[in-house]
C-alpha cells in the first residue's frame, strides 16, 4: 500500500555522472518518513515519465531535488515529480493505514500534509 507521497516537488537538479539515486531534502524526507537508500518511486508530472530508485539525502537547508545518473536522462531540472514509496500492511490492519502525505510548494517547502504528518517519524521500509 502506499506509504507516503511528496506531492509536485520540482526538480533542481540533473546529474548524469551520479551514481544512481534521487537526491532529496533531509526535511522532505523526515516529513514523508522516507529513510536514505529506501526504494522510491518517481512519476515526473511533466514529461509522463517514471521510474524507481532510492533516495539520498541532500544538504541541511537545501530545498533541491536532483536526479542522478541514467535518472537525469528522463527528469530534467524544472520538472514537476511525485515521489512515492510502498509498505506491506497485514490484512487486519488495512483499514487503519493511512499514507504520510507531503504537499510541497515551486520551492519544495511543505505547504501542507494530511494529518499523518503527525504520526512516527519513521517508519520501516517496504518487507522491512
Amino acid at each position: 500500500m502506499l506509504a507516503s507521497k511528496i506531492h509536485r516537488a520540482t526538480v533542481t537538479g540533473a546529474d548524469l555522472e551520479y551514481e544512481g539515486s534521487l537526491t532529496v531534502p533531509p526535511h522532505l524526507l523526515e516529513a514523508a518518513g522516507i529513510v536514505p537508500y529506501e526504494a522510491i518511486h518517481v512519476w515526473d508530472v511533466t514529461r509522463g515519465s517514471r521510474l524507481e530508485t532510492y533516495a539520498i539525502e541532500g544538504l541541511p537547508n537545501s530545498n533541491d531535488i536532483c536526479a542522478n545518473g541514467a535518472a537525469a536522462h528522463l527528469i530534467h531540472p524544472g520538472d514537476l515529480v511525485i515521489l512515492a514509496t510502498y509498505c506491506f500492511v497485514p490484512e487486519p490492519e488495512v483499514d487503519q493505514h493511512q499514507p504520510r502525505l507531503v504537499f510541497v510548494d515551486e520551492s519544495n517547502q511543505i505547504v501542507h500534509g494530511g494529518p499523518e504528518l503527525a504520526g512516527p517519524q519513521r517508519r520501516s521500509p517496504a518487507g522491512g
